[in-house]
């Protein structure tokens, strides 16, 4: 479980936008990819995390599936489990993907406004300024 967390956080943090699968579902670099002429698929690496948690019984879309994880791990480690306490910000580039991102969901006509600013962790009104530019 432990190696499954780490290979989450790594897979979100290197912050590229996107990963690339071959038809096979092997993850490769695009360029790597490009010079051999191998086909590849954009993916999400978010959406790749979640289907991995899940696969090991981790639902993490799952509201109050959290809030039971956040009590147990209260209760066993004798510590309050923050919830968005702390505030993050988000730099003009990580702002045009989201944004870029969120006319993805909007064409394919997916979520509200309000779904995809919780599902990415900003506030709905945030979200809206942002959109407004």
């Amino acid at each position: 479980m432990r190696d499954l967390i780490k290979e989450a956080i790594a897979d979100l943090k290197k912050g590229d936008g996107f990963i690339y699968v071959t038809s096979d579902g092997s993850k490769i670099d695009l360029h790597e990819a490009a010079s051999k002429g191998i086909p590849v698929t954009p993916v999400n690496p978010k959406d790749q995390v979640i289907k991995k948690l899940e696969a090991a019984g981790l639902h993490l879309n799952d509201v109050r599936f959290l809030n039971e994880l956040n009590e147990l791990i209260s209760l066993v480690t004798g510590s309050a489990v923050s919830k968005g306490s702390k505030r993050r910000s988000f730099s003009d580039s990580e702002k045009g993907k989201i944004i870029e991102e969120w006319k993805k969901v909007e064409a394919a006509g997916k979520k509200t406004k309000a779904a995809f600013a919780r599902e990415i962790g900003v506030g709905y009104q945030t979200f809206i300024n942002w959109l407004r530019g």
